[in-house]
């Protein structure tokens, strides 16, 4: 199977149905990798991350009877994992790890050196300025841009209107690239 939304409803109809745990591996196996991309991105925690993905499948595991197939079994995994990011967030009184100055760090300075602490400063002032969305911004954002969903998809995970959900990306965008000013273009 390559994993159509027909794909799904079929697996995990096994997995439900008759216990077929081959069934749930397979599901695992298609969507465990643009999952925890998803929730790392919410998160920016690797472990946290991991571990948040493994929740939303071991509820995906314990509720699959529940589901009813009113959505596609991709919006449903991810209104999961949305729920079990805000939890994370409401457990952890949204403390942000710290990070360390790239002024403290002892590096050789070359010119390989300097471009990879560039680029890694773009991305970390990129996730920074994604992280201060608003949270309906921030999830349309990462859904239709790093995860690739349609609006359609996007507006069915977060139970809105599709033009809900494009009008949260399109404010989402014009917010990132007012606080990131002239290099918002360069990475939107």
């Amino acid at each position: 199977m390559n994993g159509t939304a027909d794909d799904d409803q079929v697996l995990l109809s096994r997995f439900a149905r008759d216990g077929d745990e081959t069934a749930f591996k397979e599901l695992v196996r298609l969507h465990q990798q643009p999952l925890y991309q998803f929730i790392w991105r919410r998160i920016g925690h690797e472990h946290d991350a991991l571990d948040l993905c493994q929740k939303v499948f071991i509820q995906v595991f314990t509720r699959a009877q529940q589901f009813r197939g009113d959505a596609s079994f991709k919006t449903w995994l991810y209104q999961i994992a949305i729920n079990h990011c805000k939890n994370h967030f409401r457990a952890r009184d949204r403390q942000r790890i710290d990070s360390v100055a790239i002024e403290d760090l002892d590096l050789q300075a070359n010119e390989q050196t300097m471009d990879s602490i560039a680029e890694l400063e773009e991305q970390n002032l990129l996730h920074h300025a994604v992280t201060q969305l608003p949270d309906k911004q921030r999830t349309t954002l990462e859904l239709h841009l790093y995860q690739g969903h349609t609006f359609v998809e996007v507006a069915n995970i977060m139970d809105c209107p599709v033009g809900t959900a494009k009008a949260n990306y399109h404010h989402a965008i014009l917010t990132l690239r007012k606080k990131l000013g002239d290099r918002g273009n360069e990475f939107i």
